[in-house]
């Protein structure tokens, strides 16, 4: 690419979740600095209703028709087998999209260590005089969703996925610890920059002060990599101190990848203190989940970096979070929240007392956390860091 930057296509295939907010997002980010900004899209996606600068191009399938899980293994494999279909149905029509519409670069945002993605942004880089290709690696190491270990990285996802972040011209990673992990496993072989994640003032809604209630909260995917057992056990021991203590658990169960019935019957142990919330919660229902809670911790075992944290600071909430990845870059130990050592129930439970308890401490972390977001990690700021990463590698 020479010259100025004048049109970038940002691809998402996801209808909703985290990998959709950040995409829509950084589309505006980076609308604010590039001439002209489009998302190619699913139709009907979770924000289709948001009017941004960036211009939405909604055209592709929905992989997912229903965010309620199947109740049967048999289903869930009809479902996955379903998705892949649509995906490849997508990637085709993506392909169609980037030569027919000729961008100086494509930011891809969604998981790249599934076959069909990998295999479409592999494809998008042999295009004939197409387009730059920017891929964002949210996870230096994807993660396993189905039984077994923490990671997934076998032969076929190293072969895979290697391929997409050697042809890209430029992988993005959010943090400088996640940027040293990806090199140890992947080599220097991929061209590299960090960029700050943005805030989620998109999802957020208004700030608000940490509920007068002590009532803790966990938001997102319910997967074996956030730690839910040690939540379960730190919260035990909390009550133990802090009777008053409350907590709500709200998220899509994975059942391939964690037994659900776990949290259910510890919960259900507890009467009114822990409040399940089993399922997907909507993006209009968002603000009033956060609104309720004292505080949001983020229990995670391994991890990279998270909107969850962003969410809850943007919010103007404290966050408890493990000390993996860039966490603890963002949630400074003492001033936005705690920071304690991952599979640790007991400093967890301190951490939470610590915030939970003290007048006043979870107000100024809140503010300090809101501030943070405001200044740092608004999407204008991360639009311009993209736009001047995609300059860097072009020279």
């Amino acid at each position: 690419m020479t010259g100025r930057l004048q049109e970038i296509l940002v691809v998402e295939t996801a209808g909703h979740g985290g990998l959709l907010h950040y995409a829509v997002q950084l589309a505006d980010g980076l609308a604010a600095s590039v001439p002209s900004v489009e998302l190619l899209a699913t139709r009907g996606h979770e924000f289709a209703h948001h009017r941004g600068p960036a211009r939405p191009v909604l055209v592709l399938p929905t992989l997912v028709p229903s965010t309620r899980l199947p109740s049967s293994r048999w289903r869930h494999l009809l479902r996955r087998a379903g998705i892949a279909v649509r995906m490849c149905g997508a990637w085709a029509r993506i392909l169609v999209e980037v030569v027919r519409r000729r961008p100086d670069v494509v930011v891809t945002t969604m998981d790249s260590s599934h076959p069909p993605a990998a295999i479409g942004i592999i494809a998008m880089t042999l295009l004939p005089g197409g387009p730059r290709v920017v891929h964002v690696c949210h996870n230096a190491v994807p993660f396993n969703t189905g039984h077994g270990g923490l990671f997934r990285l076998g032969r076929s996802t190293r072969v895979l996925l290697g391929t997409v972040l050697r042809r890209a011209d430029l992988v993005l990673v959010h943090g400088q610890r996640t940027a040293d992990e990806f090199r140890e496993v992947w080599g220097d072989g991929p061209r590299l920059a960090v960029v700050p994640h943005g805030d989620e003032r998109l999802l957020a809604g208004e700030p608000v002060a940490p509920a007068a209630e002590h009532r803790v909260l966990f938001f997102g995917d319910w997967r074996k990599i956030k730690g839910l057992p040690v939540l379960m056990e730190a919260f035990d021991r909390l009550l133990e101190r802090c009777p008053e203590a409350r907590l709500t658990i709200a998220g899509s169960p994975a059942p391939a990848d964690f037994d659900a019935d776990l949290v259910r019957r510890w919960a259900a142990g507890h009467g009114h203190r822990v409040t399940v919330w089993d399922d997907y919660v909507p993006d209009a229902e968002v603000p009033r989940v956060l609104a309720s809670a004292r505080v949001v911790v983020t229990p995670y075992l391994v991890g990279f970096q998270s909107g969850v944290v962003h969410l809850a600071m943007t919010k103007g909430l404290p966050v408890v979070a493990s000390a993996v990845g860039d966490l603890p870059t963002v949630v400074r130990d003492g001033e936005t929240g705690r920071v304690v050592p991952p599979d640790d129930p007991e400093k967890l439970a301190d951490a939470l007392e610590d915030v939970l308890v003290p007048a006043g401490r979870a107000e100024a972390m809140g503010r300090a956390g809101l501030a943070e977001m405001r200044e740092r990690h608004d999407w204008r700021v991360v639009g311009a860091a993209v736009r001047d990463a995609i300059y860097r590698a072009s020279s």
